[in-house]
């Protein structure tokens, strides 16, 4: 049982959970610090931010809501973060849907792998696409959905970008809110999304990071 993907998925939303949590403390205990770190970046803090965030889409890295948010919102406030946070994923998956649009299994292959884009082109559905992406977005991780979409589906490059800006819009907002709470609440919101999540993943057997 314990090899069983779905318990593992479960354990890293679990680690995950509590990176965030440790995150978003530090982050609140030492916010003049990283303000004053981030500020003299300038307009290049918001920007590293987003590419980050792009970077980690594309590149299957489940980071930037477990460090980069809970260090955004002590920094630049909760509203900003939301709207970067949306921004990179965004930006990411777009990069995520064309590579694997344009230069086709090998390449994707070699970037994250098959198996797990295979597992998500058994749930893309046929009618009502968009939609379905906009949904899809909030139960299957960014990343993946990009790279399965972009490899099987007929979906234009624009559609796709606002159907994941609509879907991603949610999280965005949650865990850069989130991420000031006071302690008790963050963490009872945190491990109400894992439970939430981990409903998702035993019922469906789809992916989606906290």
């Amino acid at each position: 049982m314990a090899s069983n993907p779905l318990y593992k998925q479960i354990a890293s939303l679990l680690a995950l959970a509590a990176i965030f949590l440790f995150v978003s403390y530090f982050a609140q205990r030492y916010h003049s610090e990283l303000a004053l770190i981030v500020t003299r970046g300038g307009v290049f803090g918001i920007v590293g931010f987003i590419m980050l965030t792009a970077v980690f889409v594309v590149f299957v890295i489940p980071l930037d809501i477990a460090f980069l948010i809970p260090i955004g919102a002590a920094v630049f406030g909760p509203l900003p973060t939301a709207l970067m946070s949306i921004a990179g994923w965004t930006l990411g998956a777009a990069a995520a849907f064309g590579i694997a649009r344009y230069f086709g299994k090998p390449v994707v292959e070699r970037l994250i792998g098959l198996e797990r884009v295979r597992a998500v082109e058994q749930r893309i559905p046929k009618r009502n696409l968009f939609w379905s992406v906009v949904v899809l977005r909030m139960l299957v991780s960014v990343d993946i959905l990009s790279y399965a979409l972009g490899l099987v589906s007929s979906m234009s490059w624009g559609s796709y970008v606002a159907a994941t800006a609509i879907g991603v819009m949610p999280f965005g907002f949650f865990f850069a809110y989130t991420g000031t709470l006071p302690l008790l609440y963050r963490v009872c919101a945190i491990f109400g999304a894992v439970l939430l999540a981990t409903f998702f993943l035993l019922k469906y057997g789809v992916r989606r990071e906290p």
